[in-house]
Protein backbone atom coordinates (compact mmCIF):
# COMPACT_ATOMS: atom_id res chain seq x y z
CA UNK A 1 0.00 0.00 0.00
CA UNK A 2 1.55 3.55 -1.34
CA UNK A 3 1.61 5.66 1.58
CA UNK A 4 0.08 9.50 1.07
CA UNK A 5 2.62 12.10 0.86
CA UNK A 6 1.72 14.84 3.32
CA UNK A 7 3.52 15.78 6.80
CA UNK A 8 2.86 12.45 8.71
CA UNK A 9 4.67 10.42 5.72
CA UNK A 10 7.42 12.88 6.94
CA UNK A 11 7.36 11.95 10.50
CA UNK A 12 6.56 8.06 9.63
CA UNK A 13 10.17 8.15 7.42
CA UNK A 14 12.18 10.05 10.07
CA UNK A 15 11.19 7.64 12.75
CA UNK A 16 12.43 4.96 10.56
CA UNK A 17 15.60 6.46 10.02
CA UNK A 18 15.89 7.23 13.47
CA UNK A 19 14.95 3.75 14.35
CA UNK A 20 18.34 2.50 12.32
CA UNK A 21 20.83 5.30 13.32
CA UNK A 22 22.16 4.40 16.93
CA UNK A 23 23.72 8.40 16.85
CA UNK A 24 19.64 9.51 16.85
CA UNK A 25 19.09 8.05 20.68
CA UNK A 26 22.13 9.11 21.41
CA UNK A 27 21.50 12.97 20.56
CA UNK A 28 17.85 12.97 21.67
CA UNK A 29 17.73 11.07 25.16
CA UNK A 30 20.87 9.96 25.99
CA UNK A 31 23.76 12.59 26.25
CA UNK A 32 21.25 15.32 27.20
CA UNK A 33 20.64 12.40 30.54
CA UNK A 34 23.90 11.92 30.87
CA UNK A 35 24.98 15.52 30.72
CA UNK A 36 22.30 16.56 33.19
CA UNK A 37 23.52 13.79 36.03
CA UNK A 38 27.20 14.66 35.55
CA UNK A 39 26.25 18.47 36.08
CA UNK A 40 24.86 17.90 39.25
CA UNK A 41 27.10 15.64 40.09
CA UNK A 42 29.75 17.69 40.27
CA UNK A 43 27.78 20.65 41.30
CA UNK A 44 25.26 19.32 44.09
CA UNK A 45 27.20 20.71 46.97
CA UNK A 46 25.77 23.72 46.14
CA UNK A 47 28.25 26.23 47.66
CA UNK A 48 31.98 26.28 47.82
CA UNK A 49 33.52 24.50 51.25
CA UNK A 50 36.45 23.67 52.42
CA UNK A 51 38.86 25.76 50.40
CA UNK A 52 42.16 24.81 51.04
CA UNK A 53 44.49 27.38 52.82
CA UNK A 54 48.32 28.08 54.15
CA UNK A 55 49.11 30.03 57.43
CA UNK A 56 52.21 31.36 57.63
CA UNK A 57 52.24 32.88 61.61
CA UNK A 58 54.83 34.76 62.88
CA UNK A 59 53.43 35.73 65.79
CA UNK A 60 52.20 32.99 67.80
CA UNK A 61 50.33 34.94 70.06
CA UNK A 62 46.90 34.53 71.34
CA UNK A 63 45.47 37.23 68.70
CA UNK A 64 46.83 35.80 66.16
CA UNK A 65 45.80 31.82 66.85
CA UNK A 66 42.54 33.28 67.55
CA UNK A 67 42.58 34.55 64.14
CA UNK A 68 43.97 31.47 62.53
CA UNK A 69 40.40 29.29 64.63
CA UNK A 70 38.32 31.93 62.94
CA UNK A 71 39.68 31.28 59.68
CA UNK A 72 39.27 27.41 59.78
CA UNK A 73 35.83 27.39 61.09
CA UNK A 74 34.45 29.17 58.37
CA UNK A 75 32.47 26.47 55.70
CA UNK A 76 33.99 27.64 53.20
CA UNK A 77 38.18 27.65 53.90
CA UNK A 78 40.20 24.82 55.47
CA UNK A 79 43.82 25.64 56.88
CA UNK A 80 45.73 22.42 55.86
CA UNK A 81 48.57 23.63 55.84
CA UNK A 82 51.13 25.72 58.42
CA UNK A 83 54.03 26.62 56.97
CA UNK A 84 57.19 29.04 57.93
CA UNK A 85 57.75 31.14 55.20
CA UNK A 86 56.41 32.86 52.31
CA UNK A 87 58.34 31.03 49.81
CA UNK A 88 57.15 27.75 51.44
CA UNK A 89 53.44 29.23 50.33
CA UNK A 90 54.48 30.51 47.17
CA UNK A 91 55.25 26.50 46.56
CA UNK A 92 52.40 25.91 47.36
CA UNK A 93 50.32 28.04 45.35
CA UNK A 94 52.46 27.22 42.41
CA UNK A 95 51.69 22.98 42.63
CA UNK A 96 47.98 24.37 42.92
CA UNK A 97 47.66 22.46 46.77
CA UNK A 98 45.83 25.94 48.04
CA UNK A 99 43.85 28.50 46.81
CA UNK A 100 45.44 31.31 49.06
CA UNK A 101 47.54 32.03 51.96
CA UNK A 102 48.00 34.27 55.34
CA UNK A 103 51.08 36.13 56.45
CA UNK A 104 50.30 36.89 59.99
CA UNK A 105 53.26 39.50 60.88
CA UNK A 106 55.77 38.73 63.91
CA UNK A 107 54.24 42.58 65.42
CA UNK A 108 50.61 41.32 65.32
CA UNK A 109 50.24 41.26 68.95
CA UNK A 110 52.68 43.99 69.16
CA UNK A 111 50.68 46.58 67.73
CA UNK A 112 47.72 45.33 68.60
CA UNK A 113 48.56 46.32 71.97
CA UNK A 114 50.05 49.58 71.23
CA UNK A 115 47.21 50.57 69.57
CA UNK A 116 48.81 51.02 65.92
CA UNK A 117 47.45 49.07 62.74
CA UNK A 118 48.62 45.64 62.30
CA UNK A 119 49.18 44.76 58.74
CA UNK A 120 47.64 40.75 57.72
CA UNK A 121 48.59 39.73 53.99
CA UNK A 122 46.65 37.92 52.04
CA UNK A 123 47.67 35.68 48.95
CA UNK A 124 45.62 33.69 46.72
CA UNK A 125 45.58 32.71 43.11
CA UNK A 126 43.07 34.75 41.28
CA UNK A 127 43.39 32.68 37.77
CA UNK A 128 40.71 30.55 39.68
CA UNK A 129 38.47 33.24 39.97
CA UNK A 130 35.83 31.77 42.03
CA UNK A 131 37.49 30.07 44.54
CA UNK A 132 40.10 33.08 45.14
CA UNK A 133 36.81 35.55 45.76
CA UNK A 134 35.32 33.45 47.92
CA UNK A 135 38.73 33.38 49.77
CA UNK A 136 39.07 37.26 49.36
CA UNK A 137 35.16 37.76 50.70
CA UNK A 138 36.05 35.61 53.22
CA UNK A 139 39.09 36.40 54.54
CA UNK A 140 38.44 40.26 54.58
CA UNK A 141 35.01 39.40 56.53
CA UNK A 142 36.78 37.83 59.56
CA UNK A 143 39.97 40.77 59.52
CA UNK A 144 37.02 43.45 59.85
CA UNK A 145 35.31 41.03 62.55
CA UNK A 146 38.43 40.55 64.57
CA UNK A 147 39.27 44.44 64.22
CA UNK A 148 36.18 44.76 65.14
CA UNK A 149 36.39 43.09 68.60
CA UNK A 150 39.58 44.76 69.26
CA UNK A 151 38.84 47.70 69.45
CA UNK A 152 35.22 47.25 71.04
CA UNK A 153 37.30 45.58 74.08
CA UNK A 154 39.63 48.48 74.07
CA UNK A 155 37.08 51.27 74.21
CA UNK A 156 35.56 49.31 77.06
CA UNK A 157 38.35 49.31 78.55
CA UNK A 158 38.77 53.30 78.63
CA UNK A 159 35.85 53.26 80.28
CA UNK A 160 32.90 53.31 76.93
CA UNK A 161 29.74 51.60 77.93
CA UNK A 162 28.86 48.85 75.18
CA UNK A 163 26.51 50.64 73.16
CA UNK A 164 29.24 54.06 73.44
CA UNK A 165 31.89 52.19 72.01
CA UNK A 166 29.75 50.81 68.74
CA UNK A 167 28.49 53.52 67.75
CA UNK A 168 32.03 55.78 68.45
CA UNK A 169 33.59 52.83 66.27
CA UNK A 170 30.85 52.57 63.56
CA UNK A 171 29.30 56.22 63.65
CA UNK A 172 28.09 54.70 60.13
CA UNK A 173 26.94 51.31 59.69
CA UNK A 174 25.94 49.74 56.26
CA UNK A 175 22.65 47.54 56.00
CA UNK A 176 22.72 44.77 53.39
CA UNK A 177 20.05 42.69 51.98
CA UNK A 178 20.84 40.38 49.40
CA UNK A 179 17.32 39.96 47.58
CA UNK A 180 18.06 37.09 45.60
CA UNK A 181 20.30 33.79 46.67
CA UNK A 182 21.69 35.03 49.54
CA UNK A 183 23.65 31.50 50.27
CA UNK A 184 25.48 31.64 46.97
CA UNK A 185 23.79 28.34 45.88
CA UNK A 186 25.85 27.19 42.84
CA UNK A 187 22.63 25.32 41.83
CA UNK A 188 20.88 28.39 41.65
CA UNK A 189 23.91 30.30 39.43
CA UNK A 190 25.52 27.20 37.50
CA UNK A 191 23.51 24.33 37.20
CA UNK A 192 20.11 25.50 36.23
CA UNK A 193 22.18 27.59 33.75
CA UNK A 194 24.17 24.66 32.30
CA UNK A 195 21.76 22.50 31.73
CA UNK A 196 19.98 24.46 29.12
CA UNK A 197 23.24 25.45 27.68
CA UNK A 198 23.90 21.61 26.93
CA UNK A 199 20.56 20.80 26.11
CA UNK A 200 20.94 23.94 23.27
CA UNK A 201 23.95 22.13 21.87
CA UNK A 202 22.06 18.94 21.49
CA UNK A 203 19.46 20.31 20.03
CA UNK A 204 21.13 22.13 17.14
CA UNK A 205 23.08 19.75 16.33
CA UNK A 206 20.18 17.00 16.03
CA UNK A 207 18.62 19.61 13.94
CA UNK A 208 21.72 19.94 11.65
CA UNK A 209 22.19 16.35 10.97
CA UNK A 210 18.95 15.72 10.58
CA UNK A 211 18.82 18.03 7.47
CA UNK A 212 22.17 17.84 6.58
CA UNK A 213 22.19 14.25 6.35
CA UNK A 214 19.42 14.28 3.28
CA UNK A 215 21.72 16.34 1.39
CA UNK A 216 24.96 13.98 2.16
CA UNK A 217 23.53 10.57 1.60
CA UNK A 218 21.44 11.98 -1.45
CA UNK A 219 17.96 11.45 0.07
CA UNK A 220 16.75 14.76 -0.34
CA UNK A 221 14.70 14.07 -3.58
CA UNK A 222 12.97 11.39 -1.46
CA UNK A 223 12.42 13.18 1.33
CA UNK A 224 10.85 16.15 -0.68
CA UNK A 225 8.87 13.20 -2.01
CA UNK A 226 7.53 12.49 0.73
CA UNK A 227 5.83 15.51 1.55
CA UNK A 228 4.51 15.97 -1.68
CA UNK A 229 6.41 18.32 -2.75
CA UNK A 230 6.25 21.07 0.10
CA UNK A 231 9.32 22.15 1.89
CA UNK A 232 7.56 23.30 4.33
CA UNK A 233 5.55 20.45 5.23
CA UNK A 234 9.16 18.69 5.03
CA UNK A 235 10.78 20.71 7.31
CA UNK A 236 8.37 20.25 9.68
CA UNK A 237 7.74 16.69 9.60
CA UNK A 238 11.06 15.88 9.76
CA UNK A 239 11.61 17.74 12.60
CA UNK A 240 8.49 16.88 14.72
CA UNK A 241 9.73 13.62 16.21
CA UNK A 242 12.54 15.62 17.44
CA UNK A 243 10.49 18.45 18.45
CA UNK A 244 8.34 15.83 20.60
CA UNK A 245 11.02 14.12 22.17
CA UNK A 246 12.95 17.79 23.24
CA UNK A 247 9.66 19.34 24.42
CA UNK A 248 9.20 16.11 26.61
CA UNK A 249 13.49 16.48 27.58
CA UNK A 250 13.35 20.18 28.16
CA UNK A 251 10.34 19.72 30.58
CA UNK A 252 11.76 16.69 32.53
CA UNK A 253 15.03 19.54 32.81
CA UNK A 254 12.98 22.18 33.94
CA UNK A 255 10.75 20.02 36.39
CA UNK A 256 14.40 18.30 38.17
CA UNK A 257 15.64 22.22 38.43
CA UNK A 258 12.63 23.28 40.18
CA UNK A 259 11.60 20.21 42.42
CA UNK A 260 14.88 17.92 42.55
CA UNK A 261 17.66 20.75 42.83
CA UNK A 262 14.71 23.20 45.01
CA UNK A 263 15.68 26.11 42.62
CA UNK A 264 12.85 28.18 43.80
CA UNK A 265 10.03 28.96 41.19
CA UNK A 266 8.98 32.88 42.53
CA UNK A 267 7.17 33.54 39.04
CA UNK A 268 4.62 32.48 36.68
CA UNK A 269 4.78 28.67 35.40
CA UNK A 270 3.03 29.13 32.29
CA UNK A 271 5.55 31.80 31.23
CA UNK A 272 8.14 29.23 32.60
CA UNK A 273 6.73 26.94 30.34
CA UNK A 274 5.91 28.60 27.16
CA UNK A 275 9.47 29.55 27.01
CA UNK A 276 10.32 26.12 27.22
CA UNK A 277 8.56 25.39 24.60
CA UNK A 278 9.87 28.52 22.08
CA UNK A 279 13.46 27.26 23.57
CA UNK A 280 13.33 24.31 21.81
CA UNK A 281 11.36 25.11 18.64
CA UNK A 282 14.14 28.18 18.23
CA UNK A 283 17.27 26.34 18.76
CA UNK A 284 15.74 23.56 16.03
CA UNK A 285 14.49 27.04 13.87
CA UNK A 286 18.65 27.78 13.98
CA UNK A 287 19.80 24.14 13.72
CA UNK A 288 17.47 24.09 9.94
CA UNK A 289 18.97 27.57 8.89
CA UNK A 290 22.50 26.82 9.57
CA UNK A 291 22.18 23.50 7.35
CA UNK A 292 20.03 25.03 4.85
CA UNK A 293 22.99 27.88 4.62
CA UNK A 294 25.95 25.57 4.23
CA UNK A 295 24.32 22.68 2.11
CA UNK A 296 27.09 20.65 3.88
CA UNK A 297 26.98 18.82 6.96
CA UNK A 298 30.40 18.83 7.92
CA UNK A 299 30.54 22.80 7.41
CA UNK A 300 26.92 23.12 9.04
CA UNK A 301 27.93 21.06 12.15
CA UNK A 302 30.71 23.13 12.77
CA UNK A 303 29.08 26.13 12.71
CA UNK A 304 26.59 24.92 15.29
CA UNK A 305 29.56 24.07 17.41
CA UNK A 306 31.11 27.15 17.13
CA UNK A 307 28.18 29.07 18.22
CA UNK A 308 25.90 26.20 20.45
CA UNK A 309 29.55 25.46 22.45
CA UNK A 310 30.19 29.17 23.82
CA UNK A 311 26.65 30.56 24.19
CA UNK A 312 26.60 30.28 27.80
CA UNK A 313 29.63 32.55 28.10
CA UNK A 314 27.24 35.11 25.88
CA UNK A 315 24.57 34.58 28.05
CA UNK A 316 25.09 37.48 30.65
CA UNK A 317 25.22 35.58 33.72
CA UNK A 318 28.93 35.41 34.09
CA UNK A 319 29.79 38.69 32.64
CA UNK A 320 26.97 41.66 32.27
CA UNK A 321 26.01 42.15 28.32
CA UNK A 322 25.82 45.85 28.87
CA UNK A 323 29.19 45.53 29.71
CA UNK A 324 30.26 43.83 26.70
CA UNK A 325 31.81 45.07 23.69
CA UNK A 326 29.24 46.28 20.98
CA UNK A 327 29.92 42.91 18.65
CA UNK A 328 29.38 41.03 21.83
CA UNK A 329 26.40 42.16 23.05
CA UNK A 330 24.91 42.29 20.00
CA UNK A 331 25.97 38.50 19.23
CA UNK A 332 24.75 37.53 22.82
CA UNK A 333 21.42 38.81 21.56
CA UNK A 334 21.04 36.23 18.75
CA UNK A 335 21.84 33.48 20.89
CA UNK A 336 18.04 31.89 21.95
CA UNK A 337 19.92 30.91 25.21
CA UNK A 338 20.93 34.08 26.42
CA UNK A 339 16.29 34.70 26.45
CA UNK A 340 15.88 31.65 27.90
CA UNK A 341 18.04 31.77 30.59
CA UNK A 342 17.34 35.55 31.25
CA UNK A 343 13.52 34.35 31.45
CA UNK A 344 14.62 31.34 34.09
CA UNK A 345 16.12 33.84 36.36
CA UNK A 346 13.09 36.43 35.79
CA UNK A 347 10.43 33.58 36.40
CA UNK A 348 12.01 31.73 38.93
CA UNK A 349 14.67 33.42 41.31
CA UNK A 350 13.36 37.21 41.02
CA UNK A 351 9.64 36.35 40.96
CA UNK A 352 9.42 39.27 37.90
CA UNK A 353 5.98 39.74 36.67
CA UNK A 354 5.19 38.08 33.57
CA UNK A 355 5.26 41.29 31.73
CA UNK A 356 8.71 41.61 32.49
CA UNK A 357 9.68 38.27 30.72
CA UNK A 358 7.18 39.18 27.33
CA UNK A 359 10.71 40.68 25.47
CA UNK A 360 12.15 37.14 26.12
CA UNK A 361 9.56 35.18 24.93
CA UNK A 362 8.75 37.57 21.98
CA UNK A 363 12.84 36.72 21.25
CA UNK A 364 12.81 32.80 21.45
CA UNK A 365 9.22 32.66 19.49
CA UNK A 366 11.17 35.31 16.96
CA UNK A 367 13.88 32.91 16.45
CA UNK A 368 11.24 29.98 16.22
CA UNK A 369 9.22 31.76 13.04
CA UNK A 370 11.74 33.79 11.24
CA UNK A 371 14.83 31.14 11.13
CA UNK A 372 13.00 28.61 9.58
CA UNK A 373 10.89 31.54 6.70
CA UNK A 374 14.53 32.42 6.45
CA UNK A 375 15.98 28.97 5.21
CA UNK A 376 13.06 27.93 3.71
CA UNK A 377 14.10 29.41 0.06
CA UNK A 378 17.13 28.30 0.31
CA UNK A 379 16.50 24.95 1.49
CA UNK A 380 13.88 24.48 -1.59
CA UNK A 381 16.86 25.02 -3.98
CA UNK A 382 19.35 22.69 -2.36
CA UNK A 383 16.75 20.34 -2.44
CA UNK A 384 16.21 19.95 -5.41
CA UNK A 385 19.89 20.84 -6.94
CA UNK A 386 21.72 17.71 -7.05
CA UNK A 387 25.13 19.86 -7.33
CA UNK A 388 24.35 19.84 -3.32
CA UNK A 389 23.81 16.12 -2.67
CA UNK A 390 26.82 13.56 -1.30
CA UNK A 391 29.03 16.35 -0.24
CA UNK A 392 30.64 15.02 3.08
Amino acid sequence: MTEHPGLMCVARRELRRISERPIYPMLLVVLPLISFALLWIIFSAGTVHDLPMAVIDLDESPPSRRFVRMLDAIPSIAITHRVGSGLDAEELLLSGEIYGAVLIPDDLERNVLRGTTAVVTLYRNSQFMLPSGVIRRDVLATVATLSAGIELHQREARGDSPSQARARFEPIRTERHVLFNPWLNYIYFLVSSLLPAMLQIFIIVASVHAVGVELKDGTSRDWLDAAGGSVTRAVVGKLLPYTITYVIVALFMLSLILKFMGVPRNGDLPALIAGTLLFVFACQGLGTLLAASFANLRLATSAAAFIATPAFAFAGLTFPIDAMPPFASAWAMLLPLTHYLRLLVEQMVHGAPTSVSLPGLSALAGFAVLAPLLAQPRLARVLSDERFWGQK
